[in-house]
């Protein structure tokens, strides 16, 4: 059998119904010699197991991994990396649909952009899908794009490394530390709406952390890579940003859940500085 010139990885964690539309969606809408589907379940306990066997056997997917606990983003996207043959990987969260055309028109930008190291596609969460309330816009370059729909190159991969699941477990943060490194080692990270993917929410990550543990760690590790990975002018350029979301916290009666995700870093400077220190040293 010929290779899968993408390997797409869905992590799956109590997600029945969402993920059984989400393989279907890329059946219908993929060229079959184009991919395979590598599925890592996380432990799920809601019959996904089952249904995801009984699918593989249909041939929606490929290959199954099972977990007997869940393993976090990180864990289980390097487990579908370690079995991918694709010459690119693509994660793909586990509530979402594909649309026409969207693996296509990735590949398309992927030979027009042959220094990306990944490529986002343009997430649209499923309300404003449904109003057509979107805009489409040129390709951009991105210091981030977000690890729900990203096509990654493998050669990139196997230069700087795979999700960095040491640090950044069991959510939040490793995409966008991983972008870094692909920037911080040469590569560029292109955002493209060429491709459509259809997004119905954070359903397994709210699920397993509940809304105020997730707010602290999505803020920590979001922070935690800034800090490992950028220069300081580059850290100065986030500042609007990063004093934007501290006041809108402040608004939304966040702020002690705000303070505790710059404490969560503050505390750990000594680590921090030792992982700059370790991250430079492998790009020389």
């Amino acid at each position: 059998m010929k290779k899968p010139i993408v390997s797409i990885i869905v992590l799956n964690w109590n997600g029945k119904e969402f993920i059984k539309k989400c393989l279907e969606s890329i059946k219908k809408f993929t060229s079959p010699e184009l991919y395979e589907v590598i599925v890592v379940d996380n432990g799920s306990k809601d019959g996904s197991v089952e249904m995801l066997q009984q699918m593989k056997k249909q041939d929606f997917l490929h290959k199954l991994i099972l977990n007997r606990e869940n393993l976090g983003f990180s864990k289980g996207n390097n487990q579908g990396f370690e079995i991918a043959e694709g010459e690119f990987f693509f994660m793909l969260n586990n509530d979402t649909e594909v649309t026409a055309g969207w693996l296509e028109n990735l590949l398309e930008k992927a030979k027009q952009y042959p220094n990306a190291a990944a490529i986002g596609a343009k997430i649209i969460d499923f309300p404003m899908w449904e109003k057509h309330d979107y805009k489409i816009l040129p390709d951009r370059e991105r210091m981030t794009v977000c690890g729900g729909a990203m096509l990654m190159r493998r050669q990139a991969v196997e230069k700087i490394g795979m999700l960095d699941a040491e640090h950044f477990s069991p959510i939040y943060g490793e995409e966008t530390d991983w972008c870094y490194r692909a920037r911080n080692a040469g590569f560029k990270i292109i955002e493209t709406d060429s491709s459509i993917i259809i997004h119905y929410g954070s359903h397994d990550t709210t699920k397993q952390t509940g809304k105020e543990k997730q707010f602290i760690l999505m803020n920590t590790n979001r922070l935690k890579a800034m800090l490992y990975n950028l220069t300081i002018s580059e850290m100065i350029r986030h500042v609007p940003g990063l004093g934007l979301i501290f006041v809108n916290a402040l608004s939304s009666g966040q702020g002690k859940l705000i303070l505790q995700a710059y404490w969560n870093n503050a505390k750990n400077l000594k680590e921090i500085a030792e992982e700059r220190k370790k991250r430079k040293a492998k790009l020389i």
